[in-house]
């Protein structure tokens, strides 16, 4: 058969080790493009190569092929099969509506020629599901025989936890840094102290370096318990879960239930969020917001803060015409979406100026937009209509309401509030509001 034309050709291989003489080569899969390129009497312009797996989207080889399918002169893509483009259907059909796009054919050695035709596009889905099909195999051999080595006691990986060392793929007990684990169990739950203190005395009293985070993370590993066989344990469940429901109980204790504007106040030196302090002196308990950045100090008094923002909410409860601002800059937080109607995408695909791929495909990402659209904006309303009524019926029974409703309070450097934003719609600060003004 005689094309003419200029050709381009794709090989890749999944690893390293399929680079030598095996019938998956680079090389012996580029002497075959060759082949092809002189029995199709064509030039083959160049040859690109990837050593990936077929389900990864970006390589090197495979962007640079497409680049040229889209700015070179190429006519012809050659393969050694399919799979080798991709062993994923959705990405093996990206690639063909490219060649399609370009009027560039795609030739494989091992598999039937692939035309622009409909029937040509069949056989393509049907080769790439049987690539995808293939790759879901292989991942899942993999699973099981993984699952396989970790029953029979072997260790994945030679990064194993404080206290093991890694020895002929098992995890053995560490002489040297076990005690360490087995002290820090003991001490954590026998003891009031916390991450902080029990990781200093820990170091000093076996004069080592660990970090918090890394005394947090033993004190979470249940590897020590040997619940699993690949690991001997170093102590008991018991004690394990001992430790377990005494960090569970001091997460318990930090609730913020009557700091309302808890996560809300915004630091107006770091932007980072303010978290709630408190301070405990005899017969009474003061509430902070507090910046915990070390290279600052802002902190702002949890009640006068708080009666602050709740007397500007009451004064927007007032104000004229509020709902109707609220919704036009709800609305300016909306998406555009797109002006063309489904009775102009049906006479472009009429008028020859879609195919009918492109027709589908346009239909289809303009009902989902529309729909997507009309719950934003059911969802805008419902927002409105909850902040009004809290505005109506400003009381504390609501602060709950407002800790869902609020996205951030934003603070100057002198503690006054200059900024109300909504979840809803989080650039639009209330107190800038054309229209809403106060009746007092």
């Amino acid at each position: 058969m005689t094309i003419g034309g200029q050709a381009v050709g794709y090989c890749r291989v999944s690893t390293d080790k399929q680079s030598g003489s095996d019938h998956y080569s680079l090389a012996l899969q580029s002497e075959i493009l060759k082949k092809m390129a002189v029995q199709h009497q064509t030039v083959l312009a160049a040859v690109f190569t990837d050593i990936a797996s077929g389900s990864k989207e970006h390589r090197n080889g495979l962007s640079q092929l497409e680049l040229a399918i889209e700015q070179s002169n190429v006519r012809f893509l050659f393969v050694y099969r399919l799979n080798r483009l991709a062993r994923n259907l959705k990405l093996l059909l990206g690639i063909f509506e490219l060649c399609q796009k370009n009027n560039v054919w795609i030739f494989s050695f091992m598999e039937p020629e692939i035309t622009n035709t409909a029937s040509g596009q069949l056989q393509l889905s049907m080769f790439g599901a049987v690539s995808q099909f293939e790759r879901s195999l292989t991942l899942e051999n993999q699973a099981n025989a993984l699952a396989e080595k970790k029953r029979q006691g072997d260790v994945i990986s030679w990064q194993v936890p404080h206290g093991y060392i890694y020895r002929k793929k098992h995890a053995v007990v560490d002489p040297e840094t076990a005690p360490v684990v087995q002290w820090l169990y003991q001490q954590y739950i026998c003891s009031d102290m916390g991450y902080r203190r029990l990781t200093a005395a820990c170091n000093q009293h076996f004069g080592i370096n660990l970090k918090q985070a890394h005394v947090a993370k033993i004190l979470r590993n249940e590897h020590y318990t040997g619940s699993e066989a690949n690991y001997p344990s170093l102590i008991d469940q018991t004690l394990f879960d001992r430790a377990k429901a005494k960090r569970l109980g001091q997460r318990a204790k930090k609730t913020h239930d009557d700091a309302w504007l808890h996560g809300k106040l915004v630091c107006p030196v770091c932007g980072r969020k303010l978290l709630v302090t408190a301070v405990t002196k005899p017969n009474q308990r003061y509430r902070y917001y507090r910046c915990h950045q070390r290279d600052h100090a802002f902190s702002v008094s949890g009640r006068m803060i708080e009666q602050l923002v709740w007397q500007m909410l009451a004064s927007l409860a007032r104000a004229a015409k509020l709902k109707m601002v609220m919704k036009t800059k709800a609305d300016c937080q909306l998406p555009r979406i797109s002006e063309v109607t489904p009775t102009e995408l049906v006479a472009q695909l009429e008028n020859g100026h879609l195919t009918s791929q492109q027709y589908i495909q346009q239909a289809k990402q303009l009902k989902d937009t529309q729909q997507a659209d009309t719950k934003r904006k059911q969802e805008v309303q419902l927002a409105i209509d909850q902040v009004l009524a809290a505005f109506e019926t400003p009381t504390t029974e609501l602060m709950t309401v407002w800790q869902s409703l609020l996205d951030r309070v934003e603070l100057s450097p002198d503690k006054l509030v200059i900024g109300i934003y909504m979840k809803q719609w989080p650039t639009a600060n209330l107190l800038e509001m054309e229209g809403v003004k106060s009746d007092e």
